[in-house]
Order: structure tokens, then C-alpha cells, then sequence
């Protein structure tokens, strides 16, 4: 059952071929065996063997034709969430001991549609503390390791889900995505990471980091996965006014993979922007950086077939200005995890903290894991949404937003595509991953995806080689388009690959 897909579980569960429980018993099984080297896991769901169950119970005695009419989309999938998503049935901790025992009365919005459409939360994976860096460890969780290479990270936030998917401890899994939490993973793991649109869909229910930045997202091993889960996880929600919004109803459907999204325009090829700044040519200190440019360029050769490439380089997307100068982590943190600790869905009993502060007071967090916007956002007379910086940090966003419309609409693009990491993610005991690309997507609110490219060389840590990712990044609300150009780069670059993992 290693490498399934969705599709392919569906087909074997049609024919009879396998159950819901024979796949929940499996990746349980995968998981008591590599996830105490691994640590990708917070907690499994206790339930899950008897949701199989219930759900195989449905399909006995009906038809083969009623069931490929009728079956939900996700009937009995196995999914991993990042455990900032607010499960009713387990805690939702945030990686930090501070929230170990922290219980909501309801499941998150999106949660609620997952198991509308039949999937079974399977474990809830480990994170970098409260989504505030890319090396996937924390207070509670302790480090994942990379299932490539275990002397490095993961990548992160969303590092435990990415670890577990590419260890093959799941079928898919959901993440979250401020900066660039989504899709640094999917990059160091050999997965894929879509960061959806702002507005796609609801945050509602799940530990945030800022208001501007959050969005959720689908990870898989093929975008196919990362497709179906979107469809089901996208929707309006009236409780959640950023997804109500008039462009929804001029979204496109989904393409064929053998039909690029504006082949009419340009002649038969989609046109691709590269951005060229967002390449490192300094690897003298460095040799990883090289393997880095390589790989993408290698990868970049095998698109000609279907796509037309365009030489770019905006200043004005300089990765380290956006962060210093655009960035509103500081300003919208403590307001947004105090707004989730004081709502309804909080049990008040399980937890001692309703607020930041009260959490910085106790000490119950990994001092050296936090970053600059955990203690800054607690300077409430300089870094607060009132603020005349924060003010003017969002109008810089709108100036962003609208130079990188000009940069599509001047050079008739479809997609602008990079590395989404410089170099290769980092050794375990570096406490940032730097070099990571992920923020123009981050603050304009645009979809981005994030798919296997390469491999480093291989190395006596890394039998395979390291995995490197090729980010692509679309027009807002065009998320299907961007989805399609990710399958067509996913065809010709076939990057994935499974990790050949160890048990200590």
C-alpha cells in the first residue's frame, strides 16, 4: 500500500480488493514502526480503527454502480492534520507543552468538511512551535527528522505532515501556510504543497499566526491527491468573511492535464516567468546552492515540450526586503492566537492560557524555537494593529499585490516558477532555515504549489539524496490553472521518489 492514491483506493475498495480498516491498520502500523525515530506524529486518533469499520459497514450490500455514484470523495481516506486544526475528538496543541491539554467542543470548519466527506482523521502531526519557523520543533513534539536524510529538518512549519506522507505514514494530509509553511516541507520531504488563494478556504477553528498571511492547505504525494483534497476543503463560510468573496463565482474548473490553461493565446504553450533573482549565484561558501540551481534548471529544460520560459528579475519581489519591511507577523500574532484561546469552541477547563501573554508568563514553550514575532507582538505599545507601521505595511502589501499583477498582465504570464529553497534545508540543531522563497505568495495572497524537482547527490546520510522543490505561483483565484501547470511539471519531471527508511 505504499505510494497509494486516492484514486487507486477507491478502485480497490470498489472492487472489494482492500477495506477501510486493512488501510487504517496499515499506516497505524507504519507509524508504530518508524514515527519513534521519525517524530512526525503529536497524536493518533483512537477512534480511527472503528471509523473504518463504520465506514466499510456502509458499503456492504450495495452495488458497485451505486457506490460510483454515490460515494462521498474522501469515503474512508486517511488523512494526517497539522495540529493547529481544532479537533473535537483529540487536543489541539500547537506543538507547545503550554497547550498540551487544550480541548475545543467542536472541530475546525474544515475539519467538519473533511469528515463530510467521509475521511478519517488519522493523527495529528507535529509542527514547528505555533507555525513560527521552518525547522519543524518544539516543547512538545520534540524535532522531526527528515525521512531523506535524518541528520537534517524537515522543513516546516507543516514538517510532520510533509515527514509522514513521504514516509508513506498516511495517505494525504492538510497543513498550514503564513509564510512559507506549506510549501518548505513539500520541498525538503519530496512531496507536494499547494498554498491556496486567501479566501479559499476557511481558517475557521485552527491556531493561527496572523490574520493577512494564514491560509490552509492540501498536501499529497502527487498533485492529483493535492486536487481532490482542495475540492473538498475550499467553500464559502459565512463565519469567515475573507471566504466570502465575489471572485468565487468566477473560478474555472479543472483542466486536463493535456490541455494548458492558454494554449489559444499562446500558441499551443503556457508561458512561464523565471524568476531569476530568486536564484543564489553566491555558493562559494556554499556548495549546496549550486546543487540547488542545478537541479531547478534541469528541471526548468524538461518543460520546453509545453511551456514557453521568460526570464525575469523584480526587484521589487526581493525575498529579505518583503520580510523585513512587509511582513505583519509581529503586529497580528497576539491578537490573532488570543482571539483563538478566548473562543467559543475553547473548553475553558482544558487549558490554563487564554492568552499570549499568559503562555509567555509560564515558560511552557521552547525558548530557542520562537522567533522574532512571538516576543515582539508582546511589546504591545510598539507592535499592535493600531500602529501607524502596521498600517503602512498593509498599504505596501496593496503596492505588492499590484506590481505583481503588472508583472502577469506585462509579460502575458501564466505562472512565475523558482526554487522554493536556495539551498538545502537544514541540519538538525540549526535553529532557521534560510534562503526560502515562499513570501511573495504569502503576503499577495496568490496560489503557489510546491513540487518534487530533484535530488541532491547522494550522500552516506542520504542514500537518495535530498529532495528539492520547484515552486510555481499563479494568478489570484486561478488556483485550478496553477494546478493544472504543477501536473504537467509533475509528468515530465516524475521526482518522487520513497524514502528508503531505517528503524534505529
Amino acid at each position: 500500500m505504499n505510494e497509494l492514491s486516492i484514486s487507486r483506493f477507491r478502485s480497490a475498495l470498489l472492487s472489494g480488493a482492500t477495506t477501510c480498516e486493512a488501510l487504517v491498520s496499515f499506516y497505524l502500523s507504519r507509524i508504530a514502526k518508524y514515527d519513534s525515530t521519525l517524530r512526525a506524529i503529536i497524536t493518533t486518533n483512537r477512534q480511527a480503527l472503528e471509523e473504518a469499520r463504520s465506514k466499510d459497514a456502509l458499503l456492504s450490500g450495495t452495488s458497485s454502480r451505486t457506490l460510483d455514484s454515490d460515494l462521498p470523495p474522501l469515503h474512508g481516506v486517511p488523512i494526517i492534520l497539522k495540529d493547529t486544526y481544532a479537533t473535537a475528538s483529540m487536543p489541539t496543541t500547537a506543538g507547545s507543552i503550554s497547550l498540551r491539554s487544550l480541548r475545543t467542543s467542536e472541530d475546525a470548519h474544515v475539519v467538519q468538511r473533511l469528515r463530510a466527506a467521509g475521511a478519517i482523521i488519522l493523527a495529528k502531526a507535529n509542527l514547528h512551535e505555533f507555525s513560527l519557523q521552518g525547522i519543524t520543533v518544539g516543547s512538545l513534539g520534540g524535532q522531526t527528522l527528515n525521512p531523506y536524510d535524518r541528520t537534517r529538518t524537515p522543513g516546516g512549519s507543516s514538517g510532520g505532515t510533509a515527514a509522514a506522507l513521504a514516509a508513506n505514514m498516511g495517505l494525504v494530509g492538510c497543513g498550514g501556510d503564513t509564510m512559507n509553511s506549506l510549501r518548505s516541507p513539500a520541498s525538503a520531504c519530496g512531496v507536494v504543497g499547494f498554498r491556496p488563494s486567501r479566501g479559499q478556504v476557511s481558517k475557521r477553528g485552527t491556531v493561527p499566526v496572523t490574520k493577512t498571511q494564514d491560509v490552509l492547505g492540501p498536501m499529497a504525494r502527487t498533485v492529483e491527491d493535492v486536487r481532490v483534497l482542495f475540492e473538498v476543503m475550499r467553500g464559502r463560510d459565512e463565519e469567515d468573511q475573507v471566504t466570502v468573496d465575489e471572485r468565487r463565482k468566477y473560478e474555472t474548473t479543472s483542466l486536463s492535464p493535456e490541455t494548458p490553461t492558454n494554449t489559444i493565446q499562446h500558441g499551443g504553450k503556457i508561458r512561464i516567468g523565471v524568476l531569476d533573482n530568486y536564484f543564489d549565484y553566491d555558493s562559494a561558501n556554499d556548495p549546496e546552492i549550486s546543487i540547488v540551481n542545478e537541479t531547478i534548471r534541469s528541471a526548468l529544460e524538461k518543460s520546453h515540450d509545453f511551456a514557453e520560459l521568460i526570464d525575469l528579475s523584480v526587484p521589487e519581489f526581493d525575498t529579505n526586503t518583503l520580510l523585513s519591511t512587509i511582513d505583519v507577523q509581529s503586529y497580528e500574532f497576539r491578537t490573532a492566537i488570543d482571539s483563538f484561546l478566548q473562543s467559543r469552541i475553547i473548553i475553558p477547563q482544558s487549558t490554563p492560557h487564554r492568552s499570549l501573554a499568559s503562555i509567555a508568563a509560564s515558560g511552557e514553550y521552547m525558548h530557542e524555537a520562537m522567533t522574532q514575532p512571538f516576543f515582539e507582538s508582546l511589546q504591545t505599545d510598539v507592535f499592535s494593529t493600531s500602529s501607524p507601521e502596521y498600517l503602512e505595511r498593509l498599504r505596501r502589501i496593496e503596492a505588492l499585490k499590484k506590481k505583481l499583477g503588472e508583472c502577469f498582465e506585462q509579460n502575458h504570464l501564466d505562472a512565475l516558477v523558482y526554487p522554493h529553497q536556495r539551498r538545502l534545508v537544514v541540519r538538525v540543531g540549526e535553529m532557521a532555515q534560510s534562503g526560502r522563497n515562499g513570501i511573495l505568495a504569502a503576503l499577495t495572497g496568490t496560489p503557489a504549489v510546491c513540487v518534487p524537482a530533484g535530488f541532491s547527490p547522494p550522500t552516506e546520510t542520504a542514500p537518495l539524496g535530498v529532495p528539492i522543490g520547484i515552486e510555481l505561483l499563479g494568478r489570484p483565484w486561478k488556483d485550478f490553472e496553477l494546478l493544472d501547470i504543477a501536473e504537467r511539471f509533475e509528468g515530465v519531471l516524475q521526482a518522487r521518489r520513497e524514502p528508503a527508511l531505517t528503524v534505529d
